[in-house]
């Protein structure tokens, strides 16, 4: 007999990394025989674990059926798994913790999708299509069930439909799928993505902090209870860094980009689990979360949800590829995918009686999972998954809990290590996104100003602490105007000549076009922000335009700041007019850029894609300004273009004021057909023009997020 013990350096969550000891008993020692020959029994369960001195046992050899049966509390020693089989077989879609998929296919691709496959951005299941163009199906017909209380992992290689499943349940799924069917989870969710998205800038404590003042700005009162304070303290976050097994001397450290090294993927990854779990979701969505993870740390994500999953109300539902033994024997429901089409679902335990009751139970010393996956999907029989899944309906149909005999060997955890309690204050559970909130108009206006709030402080302070939104713009802008002030240094006011005159005029031009364009830096740390804004509308933290706003209104301090360490340098070194009024005028100019890089984001579907759009936006618009040709000399046709970019009224305006109330000037004026400009009228069209690109970003915001919520509803 092979026992392998496995115990934690601890009982509690907060104490070490875990020990395995293996032994290897040749001859059994009677007083183990005698537990094992009861092991069936609760008594010789708890004579089992005295004798190893409270040593986890992971143990192989035992009724799977009988394991199955402890766990659902029945006393008769049968499985409990036909009456699942049974309801499994109704079209009941009211049930709770019921999921039926009707159709899912991908629809023809569209210009972003095709955009995005030429970026080479990562390509999933969602965007397969036939060469012909045709639909393809992704996920065939299928009704499983979702129990609450337990870990549900979605299993299956590569293109089998795992993650395309998974979103569908969740609301979130593509916008080029065509999928018809019922998800029925009643509460709140909870979706953590595959890829970590998370601001770099704050540390561990201070990110819990942050989410839970944006938590609880959605409550309907400033508190609970008395004992329920509103927000956190500082015991229950530390408690809850405790459960995700974050070290002490690692909660002070900034999670870290390009610029400055910090947490590792594990613990970016745990962190950015225990934030999915501040809302209290009675579903938790997590799409393949050890990728890239070592074992250990994979094992102790798992151990988290199986503590959050502990509660009778919440179900957590995952994506695994291939789980090693210990993630495995956490698992408690299994939905088994081969090329889109359901081949086992229900009790892990149930898994290998399925098996075996075909003829492919797991050999010895053989993994359970990759037996499982390695016979649905022989990929050089293409019926293997029409096959599996019809012989999963005729054992659903055919299975009678008398036939306890044909269940195999099973691995299993006897008793785990240690799971991690984790606590959330009641505070959340009984306030947030529940039925008290939002209850009148102006409790709803208090809490959208509060999230307003946090989400500008936040901005705010990813501009003075990510390097790439403000320093290293702030660091370009600065060499260059000093460059370019001792280039032009004390340039000749005398407009008499002409090189003077195109000296002023080009140094105008290069002011009101290159600074505008190199706003396209701001692309990349946009595109990251955006992804976690849509993860946090995803799981109702706000708005996605209450996020808009506070970005948009973030923005014009920096533009504030930039315009003016622009102007005092120029003006002063190269002696331009009115300085005030350059200074205001390149300020909305900035503004502008950043409303349209911000509207860029939106639209692209990858970053790459929206640095490209923006440069060609910003070079139409250089052109069209009327400093290369001035619009009477436009094509007619192209005559209407003229007014179009507002780069237009930043050089007209910056020309103006450089060259109005000298006779000269007013010629230089003339020549570039500007001489009726008004510097009022064109800085209120500026600010217009800002606006009408922020109202169209909102426009853009509403469509998609109603789409979704449309999509959601449906599904539900």
């Amino acid at each position: 007999m092979i026992f392998v013990l496995f115990r934690s350096a601890g009982t509690t969550h907060n104490q070490g990394t875990g020990i395995i000891l293996i032994a290897l008993a040749l001859t059994e020692p009677p007083y183990l025989q005698n537990m094992i020959t009861d092991i069936k029994s609760e008594v010789g369960q708890r004579r089992l674990e005295h004798a190893v001195d409270g040593l986890g046992i992971i143990e192989t050899g035992l009724s799977s059926r009988s394991k199955t049966c402890k766990r659902s509390g029945t006393a008769s020693g049968k499985s409990c798994r036909s009456a699942d089989s049974k309801s499994l077989g109704t079209d009941d879609s009211t049930k709770v913790g019921r999921v039926i998929l009707k159709k899912c296919e991908a629809k023809e691709l569209r210009l972003a999708h095709r955009l995005r496959r030429i970026s080479n951005c990562p390509d999933n299941a969602a965007t397969r299509i036939t060469r012909g163009g045709a639909r393809k199906t992704l996920l065939y017909p299928m009704k499983v069930d979702i129990p609450a209380g337990c870990i549900t992992a979605i299993l299956g290689t590569s293109e089998s439909g795992k993650s395309t499943l998974l979103k569908f349940m969740a609301g979130c799924a593509d916008t080029n799928l065509d999928c018809d069917g019922v998800v029925n989870l009643h509460g709140p969710s909870s979706y953590l993505p595959q890829d970590t998205n998370l601001h770099r800038f704050y540390t561990p404590r201070t990110y819990v902090k942050h989410y839970d003042r944006l938590l609880s700005s959605s409550f309907s009162g400033k508190a609970v209870s008395p004992s329920h304070p509103r927000f956190m303290s500082d015991k229950d976050i530390e408690g809850l860094l405790d459960s995700l097994r974050i070290s002490h001397d690692r909660r002070d450290t900034v999670v870290g980009d390009a610029f400055r090294r910090g947490l590792t993927l594990g613990e970016k990854r745990r962190l950015e689990l225990g934030l999915s779990v501040l809302s209290v979701p009675d579903t938790l969505f997590c799409e393949n979360p050890f990728e890239g993870l070592d074992s250990e740390t994979s094992l102790h994500i798992m151990e988290f949800l199986k503590g959050y999953s502990s509660n009778s109300s919440r179900r957590v539902i995952v994506t695994l590829n291939r789980p090693s033994n210990f993630i495995w024997n956490l698992i408690d429901n299994v939905i088994l995918l081969s090329r889109g089409r359901v081949v086992f679902e229900g009790a892990r335990f149930d898994m290998e009686g399925f098996f075996a009751h075909h003829g492919m139970s797991t050999p010895k010393r053989f993994s359970p999972i990759e037996h499982y996956l390695a016979v649905v999907n022989n990929f050089r029989r293409p019926t293997t998954a029409v096959n599996w899944e019809a012989n999963f309906k005729e054992w659903q149909e055919e299975f009678n809990e008398d036939d306890g005999d044909e269940f195999g060997l099973d691995l299993e955890t006897c008793f785990p290590s240690a799971i991690p309690e984790v606590n959330i204050p009641q505070r959340l559970v009984q306030g947030a996104f529940g039925g008290e909130k939002f209850a009148c108009s102006k409790v709803a206006c208090c809490a959208h100003n509060q999230q307003f709030r946090q989400l500008a402080r936040r901005y705010l302070l990813q501009m003075l602490l990510n390097p790439g939104i403000l320093q290293i713009r702030l660091a370009m802008y600065t060499l260059l105007s000093l460059f370019l002030g001792a280039l032009f240094f004390n340039l000749e006011k005398d407009f008499e000549d002409n090189q003077s005159i195109d000296s002023h005029a080009s140094l105008l031009f290069y002011s009101s076009s290159f600074y505008i364009f190199m706003v396209c830096a701001t692309i990349p740390f946009l595109a990251i922000d955006l992804q976690i804004r849509n993860k946090e509308v995803l799981n109702g933290f706000y708005h996605p335009s209450i996020h808009h706003l506070a970005v948009s209104l973030s923005t014009i301090p920096a533009s504030l700041f930039l315009s003016l360490v622009i102007s005092v340098i120029q003006v002063n070194m190269v002696g331009l007019q009115n300085g005030l009024q350059f200074f205001l005028i390149l300020t909305l100019a900035l503004w502008c850029a950043d409303a349209l890089v911000i509207l860029v984001s939106l639209c692209a579907p990858h970053f790459v894609i929206g640095i490209v759009v923006y440069a060609g936006i910003c070079g139409l618009f250089m052109a069209l300004e009327g400093f290369m040709l001035v619009p009477s000399k436009f094509p007619t046709w192209l005559r209407w273009t003229y007014p179009v970019p507002f780069h237009t009224y930043v050089f007209r305006s910056l020309m103006f004021n450089e060259f109005d109330g000298d006779t000269f000037g007013n010629e230089v004026l003339h020549m570039y057909e500007i001489e009726d400009t008004s510097v009022s009228h064109d800085m209120v069209v500026l600010l217009c023009y800002g606006l009408i690109i922020h109202l169209l970003c909102m426009l853009k915001i509403a469509f998609g997020h109603t789409q979704r919520i449309t999509k959601r509803m449906a599904g539900a």
